[in-house]
């Protein structure tokens, strides 16, 4: 797939776009005519709600004392995944492509924009 030239504004949408809630300011604000827009909006909505649902998932079992102590590992690695992939997709955009999130970019299609 061909690489897009970006201009200033799609650069700044492609970079909230997976910063959490920040994605909320392009999604009220910029034009979304652009399928580039578009497909990293979705993108950062359905990171979003991963994020979402596990840190409540984290929360819930970090209050169980033992499985907290046992799983606090695992939430630290799944944090740094998360964050990790936050930057790829970040530094995708900025270069222009149009990159599919493993697993997240299955349920992009849902999101309607």
């Amino acid at each position: 797939m061909a690489k897009k030239t970006l201009n200033s504004d799609e650069m700044m949408t492609a970079i909230l776009s997976y910063l959490g809630i920040l994605l909320l300011i392009p999604l009220l604000v910029v034009k979304k005519k652009d399928e580039f827009i578009k497909f990293h909006l979705r993108q950062g909505i359905v990171l979003l709600i991963v994020e979402v649902i596990f840190a409540i998932a984290a929360q819930f079992f970090g209050f169980l004392f033992f499985l907290g102590w046992i799983i606090w590992p695992l939430v630290s690695l799944c944090w740094l995944a998360i964050l990790i992939v936050s930057i790829v997709a970040i530094i995708k955009a900025i270069q222009g492509e149009m990159w599919k999130i493993p697993v997240i970019s299955n349920y992009t299609s849902m999101i309607k924009i």
